[in-house]
């Protein structure tokens, strides 16, 4: 039981009251002031104006007005209100993300230079953290970010549980297998930060208002009728501006509402208590995060700050526009769990007293990733919220990301998994799943990143037609944009989704149903998934014989209008301007030739009027993206074409038409028994597409293949959905027809090559780099194309690979390359390739000298991938080894697969 022995010889900790007036007392008094008056005088006009100052608003401020920008931050009560002068401050940089690493490094390195810049001092106290593995598979994440973490330079060290007690000697070591240590880790007093860097900005141009709430977001048209921000009100007068930045923290779904949008953002309490003064506790002992645990240490002064990620956190459904340095009493009950978990592994806690509470608001998203961005809605207001208790230590990478944006139109990391686009208008605006997501978020924030997992909060949002009968085949579904898709298929047959039992919490009873939960378990592990080998027999089947794949969650809209080539001639890097039904593979790419998209565009004419074959005047364009991604892929067409103007309608048929890919040896003499057309080459040769007949009903057919195979894509009108499956499954029986899911999907697709778009090729690669510059025609003008010819001409950093290792080892992406000795990249996504019998990856090389990646360097090295810690020899190929000359594709079956292997179950 906690004994609070050493607060004045009360048991009552100090309260959060009791906090606020002591900082009230301490600081806010001497805090510098910035237009604090009643009526503070506004300028008429902005670049930018940042609505909220906090950690998140402050950074953005202060890397737009370090860039030339004129910027303006309002504030409604005073700066560092809110969610950021309450925070723990932690600045932990591990993370199993190469992005977010990258992000949370930038701050760190910002923090290092911010005195010698400004004079001001943020208080950043570079004691290192320590991240303990109380079991062995959490060691092993820790040994995956290790490894990540040397390739942007991070000092990481693996201790044992003997080492980590030498570096905090009153943790119970007995309790835990090891640690991962950072040194560069530490800690900032989160005000101080933003008096530095608001110091900064000011002597940069920027101006800041305190005490100046937004009353209005004020909205016109732009040039060619679409929605735009014009300004803001306030009580003190407006200012007019064409970008805004929601920075409001707990207060960012309010403000977006004033604009007229909704976001999946939820504010709830979020608290930590500081310890009386301990023994042997000094300022330069290290943090530290014990994820098993649920709880961190910071250390403070002689004190700890115990914090943690509880079952059962307080949502705050109301909060008060007046609320800004205000706390909460902390709920013991809630809290209590923290406390018995900081005994177990410091047990000299259980005898020290607790002098202060802190209990204030953190905004949790459904995915755990800050909300960043241009909204599509609505043209210059953008986001900087929803930081999941990360602002502080997110805020300076993030803030220099933003400002690119702002600036440039785009960053220069890779920021989809932050980017506002990521979620669906169903998303946005279902307040229902985003509390039950970011109820998971909050207790999940600690734990362990596995290559494949699940969330069990928010599901059967979006299913499309097939949902019931695949979930009677036994498929496992996982989530993707909101939408269930078959993940893989399970021999033991029915496994439905259970609803969510928020983890017991808020008196809801756990499931009794765990078949769903124990299929996901199987995935929970850094090495082969206990489903490997059902995976494996999809894969094969597709190989030898023939499989059904579900893609009707994929991205699929008609480009309709007078403009429509013009459109399709700008936004596509490919040649469009074909014959009719021609399937053309393309990238879509921003000014700065980052790739933003891969898909497929069709040439079509006006149809009979099913949703498989619309009526339209004129050409038209059927485009067909990954589904993982088609909110992006949709938002960054209709930027292109608000900014030039294009007389054009996109319409996203994606939940009206389904789509079964039919792929394998066999699929052409399947689809024959029920197709009114001639399927042999002559008449229906690879990448064209018809509006044929399939069991007497109008599909549209596409014979294209991403998994390397013959095969055709069949697009059904979602009424007619059923019975062209039931046709095809009643006649498939006779040729070994098997269903496949995307597990399967991503490792045939890997092995022979193809890319996927948000880990293959991203936004910070460009065709080039990434091998498929190709698709690029050089003839017209398109978006990136200057930019892409100064890539020509200068040369590339970094070149696409292929990897392949012998040893018996999985691949899952973020690993490092090793050549000659020297680190030259890392993976960005690994799978098995059973018919290679190997694991085989995709990743970037470089030069460690900075120098262009040549054909002859990636070829002449020794090459290694470190995976767990430990090196194992490679192979590189700039092309798959997988049928090279695309014989499969074509229908030609005259060599055997490179391994065969068995998987029977």
């Amino acid at each position: 039981m906690l004994k609070l022995l050493r607060y004045k010889g009360s048991l009552r900790p100090l309260t959060t009251r009791d906090l606020w007036l002591n900082f009230e007392k301490d600081f806010l008094k001497t805090q510098q002031r910035h237009q604090s008056t009643e009526s503070p005088a506004l300028p008429e006009s902005a670049d930018v104006v940042i609505i909220g100052g906090g950690s998140a608003g402050c950074n953005t401020l202060y890397q737009l007005s370090k860039r030339g920008v004129k910027a303006v931050l309002l504030e409604k009560a005073k700066v560092t209100a809110g969610e950021t002068w309450h925070s723990a401050g932690l600045i932990l940089q591990m993370r199993m993300s190469d992005t977010e690493m990258q992000l949370r490094s930038a701050t760190k390195k910002l923090l290092g230079v911010l005195q010698e810049e400004t004079g001001v001092d943020p208080k950043w106290v570079n004691n290192g953290a320590i991240y303990l593995a109380r079991s062995k598979v959490r060691m092993d994440e820790y040994k995956r970010m290790s490894t990540l973490a040397k390739n942007f330079n991070i000092e990481t060290h693996l201790l044992s549980p003997a080492e980590t007690k030498d570096l905090f000697p009153l943790l119970d070591t007995a309790l835990i297998q090891g640690s991962l240590y950072c040194p560069s880790d530490g800690v900032v007093d989160p005000t101080a930060f933003c008096q530095a860097l608001n110091t900064a900005a000011i002597n940069s141009g920027a101006e800041i208002v305190e005490n100046c709430p937004v009353t209005k977001i004020i909205t016109g048209k732009s040039q060619f009728g679409y929605k735009q921000v014009e300004g803001v009100q306030t009580p003190y007068g407006t200012i007019k501006t064409k970008c805004i930045v929601n920075a409001t923290g707990a207060w960012a779904g309010n403000l977006s509402r004033m604009a007229g949008l909704d976001v999946p953002v939820v504010p709830l309490l979020h608290a930590y208590v500081v310890s009386s003064p301990m023994q042997s506790i000094t300022r330069t002992l290290p943090n530290v995060k014990d994820s098993d645990g649920r709880i961190y240490f910071r250390v403070k002064g002689g004190s700890l700050c115990v914090g943690g990620f509880e079952y059962n956190p307080i949502f705050l459904d109301q909060l008060s526009e007046d609320h800004a340095f205000e706390l909460f009493e902390l709920d013991w009950k809630v809290f209590e769990a923290h406390m018995q978990n900081a005994i177990d592994i410091l047990p000299a806690f259980e005898t020290t007293g607790i002098k202060t509470t802190v209990c204030g608001t953190e905004t949790f998203t459904p995915d755990l990733k800050p909300l960043i961005g241009e909204d599509p809605r609505l043209l210059g207001f953008y986001h900087m919220c929803g930081f999941n208790a990360s602002g502080v230590v997110m805020s300076g990478g993030c803030g220099e990301q933003l400002a690119k944006w702002i600036i440039h139109g785009r960053p220069d990391f890779h920021m989809y998994s932050y980017d506002i686009r990521r979620f669906t208008p169903e998303q946005l605006g279902n307040k229902a799943w985003a509390k039950e997501r970011s109820h998971e978020s909050y207790v999940n924030n600690y734990k362990i990143i596995y290559p494949h997992d699940d969330p069990l909060a928010g599901r059967n949002l979006k299913q499309d037609p097939f949902y019931e009968e695949l979930l009677v085949a036994g498929a496992v579904y996982e989530q993707a944009q909101g939408y269930e898709r078959p993940g893989w298929f399970n021999p033991q047959g029915y496994c439905p989704i259970p609803t969510y039992d928020w983890y017991g919490a808020y008196g809801t009873p756990r499931n009794l149903d765990k078949r769903y939960l124990t299929l996901l378990k199987g995935d929970h592990s850094f090495g082969f998934s206990k489903h490997h080998l059902a995976i494996g027999s999809e894969c094969l089947a597709c190989r030898e014989q023939v499989v059904m794949m579900d893609f009707s969650y994929f991205c699929k809209l008609y480009m309709i209008g007078p403009d429509t080539q013009r459109a399709a001639d700008w936004i596509f890097t490919a040649d469009t301007d074909v014959p009719f039904d021609q399937v053309v593979y393309t990238c879509l790419l921003n000014e700065s030739a980052g790739i933003e998209a891969d898909l497929t565009v069709v040439p079509i004419r006006p149809g009979t009027g099913t949703m498989a074959n619309p009526i339209f005047k004129g050409r038209g364009m059927y485009i067909v993206a990954g589904g993982a991604s088609a909110s992006q892929t949709r938002a960054h067409i209709m930027s292109v074409i608000k900014k030039k103007g294009f007389k054009v309608d996109i319409t996203d048929f994606s939940s009206q038409v389904g789509l079964l890919a039919i792929q394998g040896p066999a699929s052409r003499e399947l689809l024959q028994n029920l197709v009114d057309c001639d399927l042999r080459d002559e008449n229906f040769p690879y990448k064209t597409s018809r509006v044929i007949k399939l069991a007497g009903i109008e599909v549209r057919a596409m014979r294209t293949s991403f998994v390397g195979e013959l095969g055709w894509e069949i697009h059904v009108p979602e009424h007619a959905c059923i019975p062209v499956y039931l046709a095809l499954w009643e006649v498939g029986r006779n040729y070994g027809l098997r269903h496949a899911g995307y597990r399967a999907l991503y490792s045939l697709c890997s092995e022979k090559g193809y890319r996927l778009w948000n880990s293959d090729v991203r936004v910070d690669d460009n065709p080039v780099e990434a091998g498929l510059d190709y698709t690029c025609r050089s003839e017209g003008e398109y978006l990136g194309k200057k930019a892409l010819e100064e890539v020509l001409q200068n040369g590339i950093k970094k070149r696409h690979v292929f990897i392949t290792v012998t040893d018996s080892i999985p691949l899952y992406g973020m690993e490092t390359i090793w050549r000659n000795g020297e680190i030259v990249g890392y993976l960005r996504r690994g799978e098995y390739g059973f018919s290679l019998g190997c694991s085989v990856a995709q990743g970037y090389v470089r030069c460690p000298n900075g120098d262009n990646v040549t054909t002859e360097f990636i070829e002449s090295g020794n090459y290694e991938v470190e995976v767990l810690g430990v090196r194992h020899k490679a192979e590189i190929h700039l092309k798959s080894p997988f049928d090279p000359e695309n014989k499969r594709l074509q229908g030609i079956y005259d060599e055997p697969l490179p391994v065969r292997q068995s998987f029977e179950q």
